[in-house]
């Protein structure tokens, strides 16, 4: 019977991640996407041009297909998500990892909470932006970094709302089941609750991969991660997550399409009210962790099942993919922004 038992038990697919998981997932979320990228963009613009599309010259083949066919910029957008889920599918089925490890739950679940995710989610945009967007966005100029990247139309309602299915929700899921299901789980494992969770907004910042978009998804990665470590349900960070792009595709619409004005002045009264708004944003979410959500139960599991991968190659107290994959991202981000 014992010897039954540790035959199930090997056999049994666990439903942890371990900081070696974190790591080679890092590292595929950062290739993969590019490499797929890279191989469409290469036959969408093999199939133009065996259609008689002539490219201008001394122009970005790839921008300009994004900008001139629809089909193109609506592929290529939805290739980061689509890959990141396929990397989260398949790296369970080959690691025999269960989908249990990554913990989400619609039951447990409870709807205050839930709405209130909602609303930590929006409130984020209007207590960051002016600050990030308006004050950082200024430097970024001023040191002639390139903060220009190429985006879907959104100039009436019906491209709102695939910008909103693309850029709200379908990155709020993806991103969620590998950045705070996988990432921060498999680190916390390994570190302290203030480590893992500064490594893991580390690594949702870089894995934007532009130095502009580095401050405020860190900001955010923050608030995730401890929403997680507090509930233990990843349903909770979706729902920030989603309603915090949500938010984000609406003020993009409503500032291009001129039905509301912002105007971001870089003056001395202009940075304080920024760092008031944000220090008043600040100061609300703190006060939902004190007196709501850290006396909420937190969702618990059992470890379950063998762990039979080799130990990560460590350099320190890092694991060697981590360290490649953080060094791969800097540089990535160094690219894009000259």
């Amino acid at each position: 019977m014992s010897n039954s038992n540790e035959l199930q038990k090997v056999f049994k697919k666990r439903n942890f991640y371990t900081m070696k998981d974190s790591g080679n997932i890092f590292l595929f979320a950062l290739i993969l996407p590019l490499v797929v990228g890279l191989m469409f963009a290469y036959i969408a613009m093999a199939i133009a041009s065996g259609s008689g599309v002539k490219f201008p010259e001394d122009v970005n083949v790839a921008n300009y297909m994004f900008e001139n066919f629809i089909w193109f910029a609506i592929i290529f957008s939805m290739i980061t998500q689509i890959v990141f889920l396929c990397i989260y599918l398949l790296y369970h089925k080959i690691c025999r990892i269960s989908y249990k490890a990554t913990q989400i739950s619609f039951k447990k679940a409870n709807p205050l909470t839930c709405i209130l995710c909602a609303v930590v989610g929006v409130m984020c945009v209007v207590g960051f932006v002016w600050l990030i967007e308006g004050c950082f966005g200024q430097l970024f100029e001023t040191l002639h970094l390139n903060t220009e990247a190429p985006s879907l139309p959104l100039n009436n309602v019906g491209w709102l709302f695939v910008n909103l299915l693309l850029l709200g929700v379908v990155p709020a899921i993806c991103e969620e089941l590998l950045f705070r299901g996988i990432f921060y789980a498999g680190f916390r494992r390994q570190y302290s609750v203030f480590v893992s969770v500064l490594l893991s907004a580390l690594t949702f910042a870089l894995m934007h991969q532009n130095i502009t978009q580095f401050i405020y998804p860190f900001l955010i990665g923050i608030i995730l991660c401890v929403v997680y470590e507090k509930t233990g349900n990843l349903l909770y960070t979706i729902i920030i997550h989603m309603f915090n792009n949500i938010a984000t595709v609406i003020l993009t619409y409503l500032l291009q399409n001129g039905i509301i004005h912002l105007t971001f002045f870089v003056t001395w009264w202009g940075v304080l009210c920024a760092i008031l708004l944000a220090g008043v944003t600040v100061l609300i979410l703190w006060l939902l962790y004190k007196f709501y959500l850290s006396k909420k139960p937190k969702l618990e599991k059992q470890d379950e099942g063998e762990l039979t991968q080799s130990p990560p190659i460590m350099v320190g107290k890092f694991s060697l993919v981590y360290i490649c994959a953080t060094v791969l991202a800097i540089v990535m981000i160094v690219i894009n922004a000259i």
